[in-house]
């Protein structure tokens, strides 16, 4: 009797589950919700790429190991001047720092048209507290004779950047470029004074 009743009960909830409402559908989605999905989706793996790429730059400019190569600088009259990214760039590595620039068709100190100077990180600061972007402030301490200029370096979450040096008493120049670690740059370095 008990083997009945089990069996009973089995065929009971069978045929509640196979019943109309088993089979309900949800109502297809309109054009709008699809839109709205998929742009929710898109947002939400923007967020984390966003994420995952600021927190490879802030390692890069935390430990001080890193390249900015510039792509153009903003000349006095407000005309952008396309640079060439492998031998116009700045390279940190620990406390040292190398500042080169090099522009066709001139004669410089360095070989490449322009100059090359080593030198020291000195007051390194590391400010991360801002939304969309990574601010570095220090001084460069000049190996050899020269005044230390002072810079600012401006980093988006995607890794571009804007490089500002303020020498003594001269105008900021803005240089815009791109960071990367030193296994992915592609840099020449040219020859320095010191």
């Amino acid at each position: 009797m008990k083997k009945i009743a089990y069996f009973m009960g089995i065929v009971f909830l069978a045929g509640l589950l196979s019943g109309p409402a088993a089979f309900a559908q949800r109502p297809a989605l309109t054009k709008k919700e699809k839109r709205h999905l998929e742009q929710m989706r898109r947002k939400k793996e923007k967020t984390m790429e966003r994420e995952v790429s600021r927190k490879y730059f802030m390692q890069l400019l935390n430990a001080k190991y890193f390249v900015f190569q510039a792509d153009y600088l903003m000349g006095p009259d407000g005309q952008p001047l396309v640079l060439s990214p492998d031998i116009n760039f700045m390279s940190v590595n620990g406390n040292k720092v190398a500042l080169q620039f090099g522009f066709n068709g001139i004669q410089g100190w360095n070989g490449l048209g322009g100059f090359t100077v080593h030198g020291r990180l000195v007051n390194y600061n590391f400010d991360d507290s801002h939304k969309n972007d990574l601010l570095v402030n220090s001084d460069i301490q000049p190996i050899g004779p020269g005044l230390p200029p002072r810079i600012r370096l401006n980093v988006s979450d995607d890794g571009s950047a804007e490089l500002t040096i303020f020498p003594q008493g001269g105008n900021p120049v803005r240089i815009y470029g791109q960071i990367v670690s030193h296994k992915k740059a592609n840099i020449y370095m040219g020859a320095s004074l010191y």
